[in-house]
Formats: structure tokens, C-alpha cells, sequence
């Protein structure tokens, strides 16, 4: 996969230098209930997508519209700025995303992490790197002493019995994190700075680079689809507590 790496490490430099010009003014355009969207996102997404149609695989993004959707066979999944909120508030937590998933799995991963100007990369069978140092997950052996990384997407319920069932569930855990970045939990757990990552009804764009980044940091993974379309459950994990965090957290649907 040299060739799409390649493209996609392009892709990231050009986004890069393109975020940068809106840190004074993001654009804001909408800010509605607790979703927003920005004119950088947009324009992002524009660069990305320019740069990695030049590999001619279909793409899939946040910023797209779709109708009777189904994952092609090979497909990039990007998401041009994850954390949003964050770049508005210039909380140093934003990362873009892109993913390469074959037959509905990912084989190519990267996010990188606009404020602190690392690059986190994954490539199947290859392992995962940080900055081109090697990366592994952590070796917590019990949730009583593991950081799980969480958080309540845009797209999930608000309602106080879920919230409530579900606070009483990560107690299990000695420490709870939630920094409004799912690309950048998962590099930390492909890192080893957190133990676990899980959200119900997070989009597949925030967590697909990810995903290929645990998995070929060491780490388990999980993920199933919760609409039909893009919303996802997600869980992973080092393998020594990816069992026990399952059993816990996952609902069969």
C-alpha cells in the first residue's frame, strides 16, 4: 500500500497548512443542540478529497450527503477535523482522519494531531507508528486500573436513564476521559496512554483510522453497526482487558 500512503500522507501536509489559516476564525456556520459545523471542515474536506481522488477509490466522508448507502468493497472513510468544538475553542485537541477499510475492515490508518504535530500511522500486518517510532498498547491487566477514553457523540441519546445506566457501568474503571476527539482516544490507546476506548453511536468517520491504529498496535477491537448506516459501537482495548471491557460494556443488538 505505498502508493496510497503516499496520497494520503499528501493529503494530511495540504490539510494541515489549510487548518492553520482558519485558527483565528473557523467559520462557524452552524451551532445547533450539540452539533456544529465550520467552513474549515468544509474546506478540508474539499483538500482531502481532491488529493485522494487521485487513487481512484471511493470515498466516504462526514461532510457528504448519502442515500441508500452501502460500504463499498474498498473505500477511503475520512473525517476532515475531528473535534470541531475543540478547534473553535482552540482546546489543543483536533485530529484529521483517514482511514482505507477493504470488505468492511480497516488496513490503513492515520490521524494526525494538528496542535501537537504528530502523525499516527497503522498499516495492516506492518504495526503502527508514531512519528516513525513504533507504538503499542498498554499492559493493564484490570479495569480497576485502566483509563477508559469515552464520550457522548452528536448523534447519541441524552436521555437520564441511559446516561445514568451508563455512569454506572464505566465505575468499573480507576479513570474516566473524555476530550471530544475519537481519532485521538484511539491513538492514545494504540499508545498506551489510555487502556480503553468505547462510545455507542459514534460515526465510523470518527473512529475508522483509529480502529486500523489499535488493532496493529496490539490492541482487540469491536465494532458494530447501530442504524444501518453510519453509526457504529465501538470498543477497543489492549487484549488483556478487552474481554472483561466487552462483557461489560457491549449489548448484543
Amino acid at each position: 500500500m505505498k502508493t496510497e500512503i503516499k496520497i494520503a500522507l499528501k493529503a494530511i501536509k495540504n490539510a494541515i497548512e489549510l487548518a492553520e489559516k482558519f485558527l483565528e476564525n473557523p467559520g462557524i456556520l452552524k451551532n445547533e443542540f450539540k452539533d456544529i459545523k465550520t467552513l474549515v471542515d468544509l474546506k478540508i474536506n474539499e483538500s482531502i478529497i481532491h488529493d485522494l481522488s487521485k487513487s481512484n477509490i471511493p470515498i466516504i466522508s462526514e461532510e457528504l450527503n448519502y442515500e441508500n448507502f452501502e460500504l463499498p468493497k474498498k473505500c477511503w472513510i475520512i473525517d476532515p477535523l475531528d473535534g470541531t468544538f475543540n478547534f473553535t475553542r482552540k482546546f489543543p485537541v483536533v485530529g484529521i482522519s483517514i482511514a482505507l477499510f477493504i470488505d468492511g475492515n480497516p488496513v490503513l490508518g492515520i490521524v494526525q494531531d494538528i496542535f501537537n504535530k504528530s502523525t499516527y500511522l497503522s498499516e495492516l500486518g506492518r504495526g503502527a507508528n508514531k512519528n516513525d517510532f513504533k507504538i503499542n498498547v498498554s499492559n493493564i491487566s484490570e479495569l480497576k486500573n485502566a483509563i477508559l477514553a469515552t464520550g457522548f457523540p452528536s448523534g447519541t441519546s441524552y436521555e437520564s436513564k441511559e446516561l445514568f445506566e451508563f455512569v454506572s457501568l464505566v465505575q468499573k474503571f480507576k479513570k474516566i476521559r473524555a476530550i471530544g476527539c475519537a481519532s485521538l482516544m484511539l491513538s492514545y490507546v494504540a499508545e498506551g496512554i489510555f487502556d480503553v476506548y468505547y462510545e455507542k453511536d459514534i460515526y465510523l468517520w470518527d473512529v475508522a483510522a483509529g480502529l486500523s491504529l489499535v488493532k496493529e498496535s496490539g490492541g482487540e477491537i469491536f465494532y458494530q453497526c447501530t442504524d444501518g448506516k453510519f453509526k457504529y459501537e465501538v470498543l477497543a482495548s489492549n487484549k488483556k482487558i478487552f474481554k472483561e471491557s466487552k462483557k461489560l460494556l457491549i449489548k448484543t443488538i
